[in-house]
């Protein structure tokens, strides 16, 4: 686990903390291609970040004593971590992290979610780059029919959010977001949720 912002005050502490996760990321990918030329198995990786109010510092007792960080939003941050094995992402942030960066980044929401454990729900978001990258064309396409999939997906129009999740999946057939929400729409389609049904995915596991 990596702290931002704490112990000096850091105000781009969520910029900091978005680097480092695409850092990581880009490392982690050239030595796959690295291993891959040894036949070595692939090894992989998933980071979740959010930011909030949380108790940091030095914790425990004189048995047993270390720094660290406790409070909702670090537990967030670490269901946001196992989220990924879900949605076949590699990294996800939370809402609060999006409004602190603004602008500053490629990303795209993929879905609202209740972890276990947390009552209130939160809108999780994919981090795909910094905003000075560009993406290939193909990827964009996807992503631009993915969001119009998420958003027939919320109006519970199942039959047009299906097709549009498949269209992205026409272009990038590995893309987890894509294919987890066309499992959910054909589930919906036989299995519609609560007239009450407000969009969000209740999760039953910590993952």
């Amino acid at each position: 686990m990596a702290i931002f912002g704490a112990p000096l005050e850091q105000a781009d502490h969520a910029q900091r903390a978005c680097s480092a996760a695409l850092a990581m990321r880009d490392r982690l990918r050239a030595l796959r291609s690295e291993w891959a030329k040894m036949g070595r198995p692939p090894l992989r990786a998933r980071t979740g970040v959010n930011s909030g109010p949380m108790l940091v510092g030095n914790l425990g007792s004189r048995y047993r004593f270390a720094y660290g960080a406790l409070g909702d939003h670090v537990n967030l941050g670490s269901r946001l971590e196992g989220l990924n094995k879900t949605y076949g992402t590699e990294i996800l942030i939370g809402e609060n992290t999006v409004q602190l960066v603004g602008d500053s980044f490629l990303m795209r929401e993929v879905d609202q979610v209740r972890v276990k454990g947390r009552e209130q729900p939160v809108r999780i978001y994919e981090l795909l780059g910094n905003s000075g990258d560009s993406l290939p064309k193909e990827i964009k396409e996807s992503l631009n029919y993915f969001t119009a999939g998420l958003e027939a997906y919320r109006q519970q129009v199942w039959q047009e959010a299906l097709a549009l999740f498949k269209k992205s999946l026409a272009i990038l057939p590995e893309d987890g977001p894509s294919r987890l929400m066309a499992e959910r729409c054909q589930i919906y389609q036989e299995a519609p949720p609560p007239t009450d049904w407000d969009g969000v995915f209740t999760m039953t596991t910590k993952e």
